[in-house]
């Protein structure tokens, strides 16, 4: 037997974005319903927070229970796949206050974290719920069906849609408007491993990014997740990943996922010293679909956040602070439209997605530099004698993208790339920049009382669950 439900807002997914706009607009009195296909927590990749996410997480309410929860991140180490060489960007270079100290968290735990949120402020939150049609076709409202974990059915009507369902993509693929970046067609495999000494940055709570060779046009990641605990994947090409599974699976492997995985750490000098003794933790993951675009965000009776939107590739860990920022431009929007019953036209729903697209944008243009170092990476691009390649300019638009506010000021960023592109024009950046001592140390001086103190507690209530279930 259908039912039927009557809301302001319904809301597809309950990831970050979704959590974060069913809070929102919950807190403006909005009936808000939000549909979950999963049953939380659950892992997804995508673990390691820029600093920007900070205000924005203490706005929500959650920021005392991500300390008590997850290991703190001061910046991040780029490292060269031998291990010879890296640069170390610390985010108190250019954040000044206590927002320069970001998290690597566990996304299952994470991401719940920020579900409850939505629920304790006003948001119907169902999961285990899976929607099946989304029908926006008569402009100031939506229907949408859904299905429970018993197959019932269920039919929900709302003012306005929010799809927020992630990499599904619904509302963009349901219409035809999905559309692939073929130059960023890549695929992660990742796991999470236990028993591990941290080291080489990791212990003072840095991410870890490594470079892989040229056939595989990827990289690794090693984020510390607890004080004996890391989160390790690595990025690479779909025409590399299906020769590997190929030839892997001719070879005998039972598991190919599991052994492309440890095939390619192992080939990083660091990863292999790390991973010497450690447990895996979780079975092996796989994200494909790593990097698409999806046209017509937005109408007036719907609006498309975090991935729904459109994916881009980690490699800057933007992904979190992308989605809940775009969260909050646009259900500030949509705040106004349910309330001012505007019809069609709504001036502050396009500003919104100006700077949504102008920070996407953005975020594009540096994952390009990062693909295509020529001559320099971002591992050696603040190393001794190396910081006046052709690649230089990377490493200083990397410090701009961390001043952070790329969404309010991305056409600023914009003209940066411009003269950056240019190397005559370079030299002016070099003393600003590259040259400056502090950015080319191997570490961040973190305390351990900074990074790991708050955690332990619910650090060692993860270790004891892992142990019992053995």
């Amino acid at each position: 037997m259908e039912k039927e439900t009557s809301h302001d807002v319904i809301v597809i997914g309950g990831g970050p974005a979704g959590s974060t706009a069913a809070t929102l607009l919950s807190r403006q009195n909005h009936r808000v319903l939000l549909l979950e296909r999963e049953k939380f927590p659950r892992e997804h990749v995508g673990e390691s927070l820029l600093p920007f996410c900070y205000c924005l997480l203490q706005d929500l309410g959650v920021i005392e229970q991500l300390k008590k929860n997850f290991v703190r991140k001061p910046g991040v180490r780029f490292i060269d796949r031998d291990g010879n060489v890296s640069t170390t960007w610390c985010f108190d270079h250019v954040i000044q206050d206590e927002t320069y100290l970001s998290f690597q968290v566990i996304r299952g735990d994470f991401d719940q974290i920020l579900l409850k949120n939505a629920a304790k402020n006003g948001a119907e939150v169902r999961e285990e719920t899976r929607v099946i049609e989304a029908d926006i076709s008569a402009g100031d409202s939506v229907t949408v069906t859904s299905l429970d974990s018993a197959d019932r059915k269920s039919v929900h009507r709302a003012r306005f849609l929010v799809d927020a369902s992630g990499r599904d993509a619904f509302v963009g693929t349901k219409h035809g408007w999905r559309k692939s970046r073929e130059e960023l067609d890549r695929t992660a495999i990742w796991s999470h491993w236990g028993n591990v000494k941290l080291q080489g940055g990791l212990e003072e709570g840095l991410s870890v990014i490594i470079y892989m060779g040229l056939e595989q046009k990827g990289w690794i990641w090693v984020f510390p997740i607890g004080e004996n605990r890391i989160t390790a994947g690595f990025v690479a090409q779909n025409s590399y990943l299906r020769d590997q599974q190929r030839e892997l699976t001719q070879n005998g492997s039972k598991d190919w996922k599991h052994d492309l995985c440890m095939q390619e750490l192992l080939h990083s000098k660091f990863c292999r010293e790390l991973l010497e003794g450690s447990k895996l933790l979780l079975p092996m993951l796989i994200n494909g679909n790593y990097s698409y675009e999806v046209k017509n965000h937005y109408g007036s009776n719907y609006a498309m956040v975090g991935d729904a939107r459109g994916f881009i590739d980690p490699i800057f860990s933007s992904g979190v602070f992308l989605s809940i920022k775009t969260s909050y431009l646009v259900s500030a929007a949509i705040h106004k439209q349910l309330t001012e019953g505007l019809n069609g036209s709504n001036a502050e729903m396009e500003a919104a997605y100006k700077q949504v697209t102008g920070a996407y944008n953005f975020v594009h243009r540096m994952i390009r530099l990062f693909y295509n170092p020529h001559a320099v990476t971002w591992a050696q691009a603040g190393a001794d004698g190396l910081a006046h390649k052709a690649h230089e300019n990377a490493m200083a638009a990397g410090h701009y993208m961390l001043s952070g506010d790329f969404f309010e000021n991305y056409e600023k960023f914009d003209g940066f790339f411009k003269i950056l592109e240019e190397p005559k024009q370079f030299h002016r950046y070099q003393k600003l920049v590259i040259d400056r001592k502090e950015f080319n140390h191997p570490t961040c001086h973190s305390r351990w009382e900074d990074v790991f103190k708050d955690m332990i507690e619910r650090d060692a209530e993860r270790n004891a669950a892992f142990a019992a279930s053995l």
